[in-house]
């Protein structure tokens, strides 16, 4: 990892913590989860936990990105962390089926977030449009903007005001997995009361919430070189709104990329995945956050280059 980042940006190494669940509560097709944390230091928005219940028949915890974090008054009160979840394995089945009062381990927060100051100091042309923030989510991949819009709420008035818009645009497979997008609207609603101009817009696959499509056809229609993104998703999404930013003439992107973890802290292995230039990078350690660039280059996939069509 490079030693010139910001240390709020480097991995940490995240203490070994008792979770407790405070309640479990249904979203769609996704489940949120609460926990009261004691000793959880606080998180930067794009960080994650590795989670596994204290009575689990799965061998390794989940990596989970922080989808919310409270700290109540008081010395001694634990911190509230909250996870979004899509119940798609056993591991992460386990952590649905919950109940409060259960008890679960808790890793983090580790990893490299969002550089807020990066977020709300966009760079605008005098002479052109006002920069925009455009929050990209797709399936699951939203789980780390609650606690992103919540960050943006409380950063002072002055770098607020830098932003002409935020744009919120979230995929998901259909209606029922859409649900998810309601636990957003409080967030919105404060930075509107704040003074943000905010919208949050959502599209289906299946069509089930008015025209089909990915969240992609959102960016795209709204896409404009001067915006700062960024995104969360399979990586297939990830590398199409990467090419888009490309598209668009260079819009400024972060991506919070998907690995599968085993530990969580660089150890394993488990989550290397290529990255720009041919190297190879830990997820869990130098990531998740990775800049447009350093994750996918700076040229367009290859099945949308002029070189690559037809091929």
């Amino acid at each position: 990892m490079s030693q010139g980042r910001p240390a709020h940006l480097r991995a940490r190494d995240g203490a070994l913590l008792r979770g407790d669940v405070v309640d479990v509560r249904p979203a769609g097709s996704m489940v949120q989860v609460r926990l009261n944390v004691a000793g959880w230091r606080p998180a930067v928005p794009g960080q994650f936990a590795m989670v596994r219940a204290k009575e689990s028949h799965c061998f390794l915890a989940r990596a989970l990105s922080v989808h919310s974090e409270a700290f109540p008054a008081g010395p001694d009160a634990p911190a509230r962390v909250s996870f979004l979840i899509a119940p798609v394995g056993n591991g992460t089945q386990e952590l649905t089926r919950l109940v409060p009062g259960d008890e679960v381990s808790v890793l983090g927060p580790v990893g490299r977030g969002f550089d807020l100051d990066t977020l709300v100091r966009p760079v605008s042309s005098p002479a052109g449009p006002p920069a925009r923030l455009l929050v990209v989510g797709g399936g699951v991949g939203v789980a780390p903007f609650l606690f992103l819009l919540e960050c943006l709420g409380r950063v002072p008035a002055a770098d607020r005001a830098a932003f002409g818009e935020i744009l919120v645009l979230f995929g998901f497979r259909d209606e029922l997995q859409a649900a998810a997008a309601d636990l957003f609207e409080r967030a919105v609603d404060d930075l509107r009361a704040v003074g943000v101009d905010v919208r949050l817009d959502v599209i289906c696959e299946d069509g089930s919430l008015g025209r089909a499509g990915l969240v992609t056809l959102l960016l795209e229609e709204e896409l404009r070189r001067e915006d700062v993104v960024v995104a969360c998703g399979a990586h297939a999404m990830c590398e199409a709104v990467w090419d888009l930013c490309l598209g668009a003439g260079g819009a400024e992107a972060w991506f919070s990329l998907e690995a599968g973890m085993a530990c969580g802290v660089g150890s394993c292995q488990g989550c290397v995945v290529p990255v720009a230039g041919g190297g190879m990078a830990k997820v869990c350690r130098q990531g998740p956050v990775f800049r447009g660039s350093e994750a996918f280059g700076e040229s367009l996939h290859p099945c949308l280059s002029p070189e690559g069509s037809g091929s």
